[in-house]
């Protein structure tokens, strides 16, 4: 299987590629579109030093503004066709990106010590160990 992402945004808007992205602890089982604006963002309460609060289908969330690495982009994609086989070729289109996102927790405050803070801080670490 091989996974296939097209890109026909290279040129468009730079608006495209600043859409305001969450990270939320959850599963959906829903491909379909979400009304997340009426749901969620209006009850978003910054506490300071980047802490933020929110809840989410009333279970409270911890969250923290996080950035993108310099020189890289986080990217927004779509499975228009999803195939009939497990081992059958994907295809993927980009729907938009961004550059920082709000990371969110359900049981405590995002920290250093997070799966998702532990991926972004290695990207730095792996460009530092392989520099020439």
């Amino acid at each position: 299987m091989s996974i296939h992402v097209e890109n026909s945004l290279k040129d468009a808007d730079k608006e495209i590629f600043q859409q305001r992205t969450h990270f939320v602890p959850c599963k959906i089982d829903d491909d379909g579109s979400a009304n997340v604006n009426n749901f969620f963002e209006p009850y978003v309460m910054d506490k300071g030093e980047g802490d933020l609060t929110a809840t989410f289908r009333g279970h409270p969330l911890d969250g923290k503004n996080m950035t993108i690495p310099e020189g890289y982009t986080g990217i927004l994609v779509s499975e228009t066709k999803r195939p009939l086989a497990e081992d059958a070729d994907r295809k993927f289109q980009v729907m938009g990106g961004f550059k920082e996102f709000v990371y969110w927790n359900w049981d405590k405050k995002p920290s250093k010590n997070d799966n998702l803070v532990k991926a972004l801080d290695w990207i730095d670490i792996a460009e530092a160990i392989h520099e020439d």
